[in-house]
């Protein structure tokens, strides 16, 4: 399949992002990929208009202990690297680590040329541009969205579960065509429950089993320290005990001399 490219007359840069030397990418690539699938499972992307003042902002907000790693090590380089802008994760609140992005160019380039919608994302769908690339591009995508959204643990510390909740009906149907195009086996449902009287539709995807763990760390794998390290303690000791943070986990690994995060 021929490489996308981007129609980059869609773009629009201020004087600001000019100043800055902002780039966007030409064509679709593994990395912007796993990106895309990071923002569609963290990612807040809005205009704001006050006045005759426009901010366009993006913003990723992850948990302080576990995922600041991943803001320090993954996504502020490739931040840098797809559109030379220098971020600095920031702790807002004692619990949240946040990554804010001022950019027209950045927001009118995932929106116009990505297929990225505004915020809220109620409806949000996997982009049509990941959906007719190659497995490859696909496997980077679900990479990104499931360092953000997926969860990896396991059944009386021992069993792989690979697991994920969506309230998007399109993201859920979508995922599934995905993940059986890349082979997986894997089960999914709907749960309707109610939540001050108002009615909570979810979907959920499981991915079950020693051989299927091992086929996703083969096919798509994880970005996130916070779930190699699960993923670490557990092949390292056959089991992961239920509430250990990064930290501890990582104190287990270099207990084993077992250089942490597991890359």
């Amino acid at each position: 399949m021929n490489q996308h490219t981007f129609d980059l007359s869609q773009v629009e840069f201020s004087r600001n992002d000019i100043r800055l030397g902002i780039k966007v990418p030409e064509y679709l690539t593994e990395e912007l990929a796993y990106f895309l699938g990071f923002h569609v499972g963290d990612g807040f992307m809005t205009i704001l208009r006050r006045g005759s003042t426009v901010d366009y902002r993006l913003s990723y907000d992850g948990h302080a202990i576990n995922e600041i790693l991943q803001y320090e090590e993954v996504l502020k380089p490739l931040i840098k690297c797809l559109f030379n802008k220098e971020v600095t994760p920031k702790k807002v609140t004692q619990g949240t680590i946040t990554i804010y992005i001022y950019s027209k160019a950045i927001v009118t380039f995932l929106e116009n040329c990505c297929g990225i919608p505004l915020s809220p994302k109620r409806d949000i769908d996997i982009p049509q541009i990941i959906k007719n690339s190659s497995l490859e591009i696909k496997a980077h995508f679900l990479r990104g969205l499931a360092d953000t959204d997926f969860s990896l643990t396991f059944h009386r510390e021992v069993y792989p579960r690979i697991n994920y909740v969506t309230y998007s009906k399109n993201l859920h149907e979508s995922v599934k065509i995905l993940l059986q195009e890349l082979g997986f086996i894997f089960y999914s449902g709907t749960m309707h429950r109610k939540r001050n009287e108002t009615k909570i539709i979810s979907h959920q995807i499981d991915i079950n089993g020693k051989k299927n763990l091992e086929k996703w760390m083969n096919i798509v794998g994880f970005s996130s320290y916070n779930t190699l390290t699960r993923y670490a303690v557990w092949k390292e000791t056959g089991s992961l005990s239920r509430g250990t943070d990064i930290n501890e986990r990582i104190k287990i690994l270099k207990e084993r001399r077992i250089n942490s995060p597991p890359l």
